[in-house]
């Protein structure tokens, strides 16, 4: 599951724990909020590998485990070319 880090706040949420409700402005939109400062001004998704705190960039699965999303640096250490 990923793990959402808020812009305005820093706390780190996951993706369930995110407030959502329709835009006022686009009833096709949805907002999403930080439950712990309720504001709305976005948030970086974080690298899955325990301690880092780098935005999650790389999207990638190892053989026979689940889907990872983590930093570049921390998809290089485990991900290696055939």
């Amino acid at each position: 599951m990923s793990i959402w880090r808020c812009n305005s706040c820093g706390v780190h949420r996951q993706t369930g724990e995110l407030l959502r409700a329709p835009s006022p402005f686009d009833p096709q939109d949805e907002l999403i909020g930080c439950p712990h400062c309720k504001r709305t001004d976005g948030f970086d998704e974080i690298c899955d590998e325990p301690g880092c705190e780098a935005r999650a960039t790389c999207g990638w699965k190892p053989k026979g485990e689940a889907y990872r999303r983590t930093c570049g640096k921390h998809m290089g250490e485990h991900h290696h070319e055939p």
